[in-house]
């Protein structure tokens, strides 16, 4: 009954434990599929968490070599070169 969704309130008061404490430390698992969905939930995560420490750490250097470019972009007297 856990395992389809059914509230574990439901459950206490069919099979009859007085607290659902009780239904859930004995008659609870984990399905299969609800660890391996929470595996690569987790590695997901943590996929995202490296993705983004990544992106933070090529910002500083995108800034700087965008300004590098821009400073290349000028012309001796101080003008822009023109766009083509």
């Amino acid at each position: 009954m856990l395992a389809a969704g059914i509230y574990v309130k439901i459950v206490s008061d069919t099979l009859g434990p007085s607290d659902t404490c009780i239904t859930r430390d004995i008659c609870q698992s984990v399905p299969p599929h609800v660890g391996k969905n929470a595996a690569e939930a987790t590695l997901q995560r943590k996929t995202d968490a490296e993705a983004a420490e990544h992106k933070a750490e090529k910002a500083p250097k995108k800034a700087k070599r965008a300004k590098k470019v821009q400073a290349e972009g000028k012309k001796k007297d101080g003008r822009k070169k023109p766009k083509k």
